[in-house]
Formats: C-alpha cells, structure tokens, sequence
C-alpha cells in the first residue's frame, strides 16, 4: 500500500508509536464504503506487531464475502473469507457474530486491543475477551440515534447490544458528545458507561492539493452526501431560483447517490435549474471527489432538524471535507460541529428556511472580503480534523488509561 510522506512527528505520535510497538490488534467492522477501515489499518500497520481485520458487508448481496485476514507491517500472513447468506439481515448479522468470534479464537493470537465499530462487533468482542482471546475492548460508535429501527423488537435489542458494549467495554470512543447524553434520556445508566472518549469524523479530502484562493471558481456551490430527506436537498432546490436570479453565473453540483436522486433530479428539471444544477451520482474514487471540492467556493449541509436523525447525535464527516477544500460552510444548527464553525466563523449557521439559506449564500459569494476572512478560517479549523491528528490523540488518551 502506498501512504503519503509523513512530515516531522510530534511528541504525540512519537508516543503513540512507541506505545503500540508491540501491540497485537483485532478490528472488526461492518463496511459499506472501506475509506475509514483503510485509514484506521494504514495508522496501525506502521506502529503495531501484528493486525488482524475481519470485514463484514453492511448491505449483504449475493457475491459479497465477510474476510478476515493477519498482517505483521505490510505483510499478509493468511486470508480467508465466507459468503453472505441469502435471506434477511438479522440472518447475515447472526453468522457476522458468530464468524467473527470464531475466527477470533481459532487464530491462536492474543490481542492486546479489540476493536468493534458497531455494538453487534463489539459485543463478538466481549465474548472473546470473556474466552482470553482479547485483553482490551474499544467499542468504536460511529453513529447513533434512539430510532434505529422501525421494528420495536429490533430496536429495543439493538439498543439492549449498545448498552452492554457501553457497560463491558474497557473504552468507548464516541463520535459526538452527545451520544452519551441520548443514551441516558433513553434508559442507559450513566454512572456505568465506560471510560469515553469523543473521537471526531476526520476529513476524507487531501488537503495537500487544496487550491489557492484565484483558482478557484468564485460561483461553484457543492453540496457532498446522501441523496436522503434529512440531508436538506430539498430547501437547496427550491431556493436556488432566487440565487440564479441575483447572481446568473451561479452553479450548483450535487455529489452523492441515494433513494430520492431521482427524485430530486426530476424536481431540478420541473424548476428550469438545467443549466445550473449538476447531479454526478456516486463517486467512488476520492480523488475525483477532491477535484470537484478543491475548485468550488461553498460547502452546502442544510440538514433538516430532527432530533431523532443520525445527523443529530452523530458526528458528519461533510462539513470537514469542505472546510479542508477551503470551503467556508452554510449549515444549519443540528449536527455538533454547526457551533464550532460559528464560533471560529468558518462558515454561517443558519435556520431551515428559505430566507436564512439564501441570504447565506448569497453573502458568501458576494461579498469577497467576507468570503476571504471566512476561507482563512475554515483552512485552519479544517487541521483540527485531519485523520492523522485524530488518530494520534485518541490513541494517546486511550492507551494512557488502559496503562499498556
């Protein structure tokens, strides 16, 4: 695998690196898109002994496989996969825990730390820490909400797995502070949730090919994620009339696929945005994702407010995609981060209506001494959230309190 030269290490990675040197690590996740796997796997391969991933598919199809595979440093040491089963997920889900604590025993490796990135790897986790496969468990939580599922039965239990992962695990690393707080409005104990951590979503964008200021076009907004309701798409089509009346040469580029694109592309047409408007769909290579950030002016991330949303509890990685392609952001007050970028005014929060969006906007793309001021200070709250950092201070605040 090939990695980016690393400048100077800080005293901080100088101690982590020394920290996990000898360190044997277990990462089991479910994957749907393997950008997080991959930067996590590509932190640890350069400071631990050994790792060993085990991947489940997050949406099993026919052809998809759950892996597991042993590495010391870069090399591969053995590999073997299992086909998803045909059926419903609860199915898949069941053989993911079952696959995961077997193949964690039969690999006759003690692992120093486990990792689970969801309740259901971490509770595989527990039990192998029970069975003296694993010494350490880290519940990684990634997103949360208190309707995870329409079903009551099905929510109810997954909500039962979170609190136990929250109780047993020896550290929990949250994305967002305010999990832990809809945990305890909904039943969880506060007094018996783990030693947490709030480990922040970093930035996907590689900011070393960030543009300067005059090669950007002035009059690109961008909107980045899932063509979903909660994400705002809706109020950004329906507001864009009036910002092409005021500014002609404004162009919108919506990246992202999901259930209500089509939808959305019809609602485009149906209000004559043809020649401003650009859907691309998913993009699967970041690369060509970056190409599109680094040259826009505006990140858009509207999200409806909904206490019950993903986007409310969780962290979101969009906002620190835009602020690291120098992107000041219109955002609306639901996720976390919508005050941080308030306060370091590195973009403009905004209520979900018509009006806020719109004068937002238009404010930003008017007026450049703002835009410039605003520019500057999204470049450098976008450091805070580069996932090299990220890493390098959780694992330091993690490993300090496990003392090993």
């Amino acid at each position: 695998m090939v990695r980016p030269k690393q400048g100077k290490m800080d005293w901080k990675s100088r101690l982590v690196r020394q920290m996990l040197h000898d360190k044997d690590m277990l990462y089991v996740m479910h994957v749907r898109i393997s950008f997080f796997r991959n930067i996590l796997r590509d932190f640890t391969a350069e400071r631990c002994r050994s790792y060993t991933i085990i991947d489940h598919p997050l949406y099993p199809k026919p052809g998809m496989k759950s892996t597991y595979s042993v590495h010391r440093k870069d090399a591969l040491e053995t590999s073997t996969s299992f086909p998803a089963l045909p059926g419903p997920y609860p199915l898949n889900f069941l053989k993911d825990f079952l696959l995961t604590v077997f193949w964690g025993y039969k690999s006759n490796i003690t692992y120093d730390i486990g990792l689970g990135a969801n309740n259901l790897n971490t509770l595989a986790l527990l039990l192998l820490r029970k069975l003296g496969r694993v010494k350490k468990v880290i519940y990684i939580c990634i997103d949360y909400t208190p309707v995870r599922y329409d079903n009551p039965i099905l929510n109810a239990l997954y909500h039962w797995v979170d609190r136990m992962c929250c109780y047993h695990s020896d550290v929990l690393w949250n994305s967002s502070g305010r999990m832990n707080e809809a945990r305890i409005k909904n039943g969880v104990d506060g007094s018996k949730i783990t030693h947490t951590i709030v480990m922040p979503d970093g930035s996907n964008f590689d900011y070393r090919r960030r543009l300067p200021l005059s090669q950007i076009d002035r009059k690109k907004v961008v909107f980045l994620g899932h063509m979903r309701p909660v994400m705002g798409v809706k109020l950004i089509l329906e507001s864009f009339k009036e910002i092409i009346r005021l500014i002609p040469d404004v162009r919108l580029v919506l990246i992202g696929d999901g259930p209500e694109l089509k939808k959305y592309q019809k609602k485009a047409r149906a209000l004559h945005h043809n020649t401003h408007v650009t859907f691309t769909g998913f993009i699967k290579d970041h690369a060509k994702v970056d190409d599109i950030l680094r040259t826009g002016a505006l990140g858009l991330a509207p999200f409806v407010p909904d206490k019950n949303s993903y986007e409310y509890y969780s962290d979101v990685g969009k906002p620190k995609a835009y602020l690291a392609a120098g992107m000041p952001v219109v955002i609306t007050r639901v996720p976390e981060i919508a005050d941080i970028i308030k306060k370091e005014k590195a973009g403009i929060v905004i209520e979900y209506t018509k009006k806020d969006f719109i004068d937002a906007v238009i404010s930003l793309l008017k007026n450049d001494r703002m835009y410039r001021l605003y520019r500057k200070n999204a470049i450098a709250l976008s450091k805070k959230y580069i996932w090299e950092n990220i890493f390098t201070t959780t694992y330091k605040k993690t490993l300090a309190y496990l003392k090993i």
